[in-house]
């Protein structure tokens, strides 16, 4: 039966290990989810994502193969925060380009992880709604919102406690935001057949 000492090294040797795991994690994170943060911004503006995106999901592939050893890590907050912000961003590019939208393996994110960011990729296409409305391409933003009630209907498909994936008060933000879109929607269209008809006159 060994000394009680002799259990205590390895345990602090572990522990030790496993606190540098985490403070390097946390710094990736904040690196990811910023890096994902710009390449949204640049995607609302028309600017060129690609590298920001292709850097932030490269810094995640090196951050899941840093936590191999300590792959609960790899759950926590702050990194979950990351694999959502990631799954926002590579969504949202999909949705915007009109490709087809990565599953969470292609991404390499948790089911979790994607299921909130299509959550928030909602509200960022609302930004991308709203701008069309602004520019007067009711088509568009049409196209954008059919997009968002795909989303949304996905999103409603998932009925789960919040300990498993805290996706209900995102469902309703959801619900709220495609009501408001809607209304809005018919009200530029009513604005742009009056105004052709004004213009007629």
């Amino acid at each position: 039966m060994a000394d009680i000492e002799e259990i205590a090294g390895p345990i602090r040797k572990n522990l030790d290990e496993k606190e540098k795991a985490r403070e390097s994690a946390l710094k990736s994170t904040r690196e990811i989810i910023r890096t994902c943060r710009t390449a949204i911004s640049k995607m609302h503006s028309g600017g060129d994502f690609t590298e920001d995106l292709a850097r932030a999901s490269r810094r995640f592939s090196d951050l899941r193969e840093e936590l191999s050893a300590h792959p609960d890590l790899l759950f926590a907050g702050y990194s979950v925060s990351a694999q959502q912000e990631l799954a926002e961003a590579e969504i949202l590019r999909a949705a915007i380009s009109g490709d087809g939208l990565p599953s969470p393996d292609d991404i390499g994110v948790s089911d979790e992880a994607y299921i909130l960011g299509i959550a928030d990729a909602i509200g960022e296409l609302r930004r991308s709604f709203l701008e069309a409305l602004m520019r007067d391409e009711i088509a568009g933003a049409r196209s954008l919102l059919a997009k968002m009630e795909e989303f949304f209907e996905f999103l409603t498909s998932f009925d789960y406690p919040d300990a498993l994936v805290p996706v209900k008060r995102k469902q309703d933000i959801a619900r709220s935001i495609l009501e408001k879109c809607r209304g809005e929607l018919a009200l530029a269209h009513q604005m742009a057949s009056l105004s052709k008809k004004i213009s007629k006159q």
